[in-house]
């Protein structure tokens, strides 16, 4: 019996901004870091997908919603690579009608501290997929997003694949941990 993706251990280290080293991450905060004025955050309305197309299909939006005792996170979208990785698509769905235990929990708490401190995040994590041996290593800058330029209300999220370990088997224009269809 395979285990579910929200039952899974994943792991993550935060790592500081001057970590970024792939041209995406770099041009997503140094394009994010544009539009955000001196004494604020920049919005959702500051933000133009058609100014960075070819990373859309790595780009998910996180929307802050209040909630009794606090707050929730409900994805907004989900680009079409992370959607076809993680093997679901997340658009449309809370934290809490994805996740389980101790991740849910960590992530909760990342995104509480992000919309109350108001700082981009970059973070190191390791995905398992497939047959429960395979992985996936990505880097992933969080950045947000405030309508009022004051008040976090969005997340804008970049991942970027760094490393793939697994039975791996082709699907459309890129490769996919797991097992083999036959044919």
């Amino acid at each position: 019996m395979s285990e579910k993706p929200q039952d899974r251990s994943y792991t993550a280290e935060a790592a500081p901004l001057s970590a970024l080293s792939h041209p995406d991450h770099i041009w997503f905060f140094e394009y994010w870091r544009a539009r955000k004025p001196a004494d604020g955050l920049p919005g959702r309305h500051d933000i133009d997908p058609a100014d960075f197309p070819k990373l859309l299909p790595r780009v998910a939006m996180i929307a802050v919603e209040a909630a009794e005792g606090g707050f929730r996170y409900r994805y907004r979208l989900a680009g079409t690579e992370i959607v076809s990785r993680a093997g679901r698509d997340p658009t449309g769905k809370t934290f809490d009608e994805l996740y389980q235990g101790d991740y849910l929990k960590s992530a909760q708490a990342l995104y509480d501290e992000l919309r109350r401190s108001k700082e981009p995040h970059f973070s190191e994590r390791v995905f398992p997929i497939g047959d429960g041996e395979s992985f996936l290593r990505y880097d992933r800058l969080i950045l947000p997003l405030a309508g009022d330029h004051r008040n976090v209300d969005q997340f804008l999220l970049l991942i970027v694949v760094v490393e793939q370990r697994g039975r791996v088997r082709r699907e459309g224009s890129f490769e996919r941990a797991g097992r083999s269809r036959s044919r």
